[in-house]
């Protein structure tokens, strides 16, 4: 009686399915899982995600962003820390200090929207670099703030 017990102990074993087995679906599970983490990981981390840039200090924004896309009458400017004078060149047209007048100054915003009665009525398409040179007005020690920008207007 034992041998026959034995022998369907062994034919069940030998019956059961090996996905069925104890720890064997849920390693598997585990295992697609933490692939399919691996995969949208990799492709969020090359594709699509905007590269970090890094700007001098005292400069704390562009408008527009490096490499964005923006229609022709965007605003076009930076947002300084307190204490900088800056000077705005949009494609090699020196903007006047009067028409930047877009954002708050006491905040360090200064904007430049193209427009009637401004140096530059609107913004050619294609690719558009700005220039900043932005003076210390309060600590002389400190070096001229130069950076260059450039986006796509459309």
């Amino acid at each position: 009686m034992e041998e026959h017990r034995k022998d369907d102990q062994s034919a069940n074993r030998r019956r059961t399915n090996w996905t069925l087995r104890k720890g064997v679906a849920s390693s598997l599970t585990l295992l697609v899982v933490a692939l399919l983490l691996l995969v949208v990981w990799i492709a969020s981390s090359t594709r699509g995600a905007p590269q970090p840039i890094t700007l001098p200090t005292g400069l704390l924004a562009v408008i527009p962003q490096e490499g964005a896309q923006a229609p022709k009458q965007t605003m076009v400017g930076v947002s300084l820390s307190p204490g900088w004078q800056p000077a705005l060149t949009i494609d090699g047209v020196s903007i006047p200090d009067a028409q930047l007048s877009g954002g708050t100054r006491q905040l360090g915003e200064f904007f430049f929207t193209p427009g009637d009665d401004m140096v530059i009525t609107q913004l050619r398409r294609g690719h558009i670099c700005a220039r900043v040179i932005a003076v210390p007005t309060i600590d002389v020690e400190v070096d001229n703030i130069d950076h260059q920008w450039c986006w796509t207007s459309f």
